[in-house]
């Protein structure tokens, strides 16, 4: 649960603060697939988006 809230803060400055809270609660609630699905969702768009790519 510590790495997952370390990768968590070292995206924080790059989602909205709300998609942070919510994955924030799903770690500490013990639901940690869906926070891992969302932390690999959101990095997965940011590594489009560093090649200029604009479609989902």
């Amino acid at each position: 649960m510590k790495e997952l809230m370390k990768e968590l803060n070292s995206i924080k400055k790059y989602i909205p603060y709300n998609t942070f809270r919510t994955i924030k609660g799903q770690i500490k609630s013990g639901n940690v697939d869906a926070a891992r699905t969302g932390i690999n969702r959101i990095k997965k768009k940011a590594e489009g988006q560093a090649y200029g790519h604009t479609c989902n």
